[in-house]
């Protein structure tokens, strides 16, 4: 878009370099199913070619080709990001060009299609040429931004076309790398004293490290986690068909009654030997399965080309899981909204959260299409398990707060431009891991909501820390379950009533059969409360009822 015209952005097509967005994104798909397809031809070599001069060359030819595959991965996905922000930046400006005519045309001034404009002689006045003088800056300010966007594509395509990642100049030590945990603002000093290609370095052969850093640009923590994403898919799908294999052969094995064989040095009979391990690999394919059914949902929001490109911020296995996926990039996004889920929330579940996520994008980008909105599924804690008596305890909360605290940190360091709108919501117990957060060290946030809350361990707004007492809203459905199962609040005032000081806003009543549903049922097509937190998360605030 370079030397692009008003008139030009006002008729400017994004479907382009959406489209070019696309193409690279199957080209990365392509690199990394040939990176994975050269790997498994790799383990394969010592068995057909086991040893000698010519084995050992090859090898080390397969294991240059699989690093040079590896390095070109992520230059690739930071190339389809830049493209798909850019066209979701120029439908953006374009919005605001076909916005500013209609502007003009309020205020009796005439914008025309070359950005030019006039004013009639009887509408001149001091009001209208006030109009016209703001109109003007509004013009410069939106083709200063189209150039600053040409810019920044252009950097990014440049920087990612690059081929000094394997210079030795490019490395980094995995030592140097910022600990997990560590302040936002210092790992941002890091990253900043990188050159491009120690960064591109960085995410592709320190992924798990660089993926979990709060400060870290969200464009390089998706690729790094998208790394790290693909490599947990490859590795528990082999270690799931060897499982397969290995059921398979005992079973074989016992029913010829030659159990002794398997087990020839055991301590016991073969066959008890063989059932305990049939029970061991039916357990670990059990674990496996839980972590595929987060893994592959996440995986195919991800290459979803019909939705709006996702964020891959955080990705962890252990215990019961984590994963923060964001709709859209909240560093260039004018509103942030981070969605922090309750009780059960685990990674195999993670579909539900994603596809909430969804929703709430699509609705605030409804209410307001001029503003580019991005919406987070935080799973960045470990979630109660049970309603009632794990989350009775404030311990879950305790911790997660302070990941929520460094993440929310994070956003303001890493967010590029003009600060962002962030907004964070949670939905029951998420909304005590919020007001743990803003009653300790406090949180960054420009508003706080809690959807179907038991209590958030404050008694007012005004003791909520870094958010406005005035932007702290809440909302349950009259037949939600919290209000029966927890009728005292067991996690401090409820934050619907009167004397807690918040704002409270509407939601359907819900089912008066179905308490359970009921408090799920807030991001139901049509409930009143989706509206109100989209018009919350987009700053209407004087639409909210």
């Amino acid at each position: 878009m370079a030397g692009l015209s008003f008139e030009l952005l006002l008729r400017v097509d994004p479907e382009p370099w959406h489209r070019a967005a696309a193409d690279w994104d199957r080209l990365g798909g392509s690199v990394d199913e040939r990176a994975d397809a050269l790997v498994r031809s790799r383990r394969r070599l010592p068995a057909v070619w086991e040893s000698g001069p010519a084995s050992a060359a090859a090898g080390a030819r397969c294991d240059g080709l699989c690093g040079e595959l590896d390095a070109a991965f992520p230059p690739v996905l930071l190339i389809a990001q830049a493209l798909a922000q850019h066209g979701n930046t120029v439908a953006e400006l374009r919005g605001r060009a076909r916005q500013l005519v209609e502007q003009g045309r309020a205020a009796q001034v005439t914008v025309h299609p070359d950005g030019s404009m006039t004013v009639e002689e009887a509408h001149a006045t001091d009001a209208t040429a006030r109009a016209l003088s703001a109109l003007v800056s509004a013009r410069d300010a939106l083709l200063r931004e189209a150039a600053e966007l040409d810019a920044r594509t252009a950097r990014v395509i440049a920087e990612n076309t690059a081929t000094t990642s394997g210079t030795p100049a490019a490395r980094v030590d995995g030592s140097s790398v910022p600990a997990r945990g560590t302040p936002p603002a210092e790992v941002k000093r890091w990253w900043d004293s990188l050159t491009p290609a120690q960064r591109r370095y960085a995410v592709s052969e320190h992924p798990h490290l660089v993926g979990a850093l709060d400060g870290v640009p969200v464009a390089r923590r998706d690729v790094a986690n998208r790394i790290v994403l693909d490599r947990e898919l490859d590795g528990r799908t082999e270690r799931r068909a060897e499982l397969d294999a290995r059921e398979a052969h005992i079973r074989a094995m016992l029913e010829q009654g030659r159990a002794a064989e398997l087990y020839p040095n055991g301590n016991h009979p073969g066959t008890l030997l063989g059932q305990r391990e049939l029970r061991e690999i039916a357990e670990e394919r059990g674990r496996i399965d839980d972590t595929l059914r987060g893994l592959r949902p996440i995986d195919d929001r991800l290459a979803d080309p019909d939705k709006p490109r996702a964020y891959l911020i955080g990705l962890s296995t252990a215990d019961d899981g984590r994963a923060i996926v964001s709709v859209g990039n909240p560093d260039a996004a004018d509103n942030v909204l981070t969605y922090v889920p309750g009780v059960g929330a685990e990674l195999a579940g993670v579909e539900t959260g994603i596809e909430r996520a969804d929703r709430m994008a699509l609705d605030a980008r409804r209410v307001d299409p001029g503003q580019e909105t991005a919406s987070l599924y935080w799973l960045g804690y470990d979630a109660p398990d049970d309603a009632v008596v794990d989350a009775r305890s404030n311990s879950y909360a305790e911790a997660g707060a302070r990941e929520l605290q460094r993440f929310q940190d994070g956003l303001r360091v890493s967010h590029e431009g003009e600060q962002s709108r962030n907004v964070v919501l949670g939905h029951s117990y998420g909304s005590l891991v919020i007001g743990h957060a803003g009653s300790g060290a406090g949180i960054d946030a420009d508003a706080v909501v809690f959807v179907g809350a038991p209590g958030v361990d404050v008694d007012s707004a005004p003791e909520l820390r870094g958010v406005p007492a005035h932007e702290v809203w809440a909302t349950r459905a009259r037949h939600d379950e919290i209000a029966e199962w927890s009728p005292d609040f067991v996690h401090g005032v409820d934050p619907t009533e009167p004397g807690f000081g918040g704002r409270v806003f509407g939601s359907d009543p819900g089912n008066p059969d179905d308490w359970v549903a009921t408090h799920s049922a807030y991001w139901d097509p049509g409930n009143l409360a989706r509206e109100n937190i989209a018009y919350i998360v987009t700053g209407q605030n004087d639409k909210v009822r």
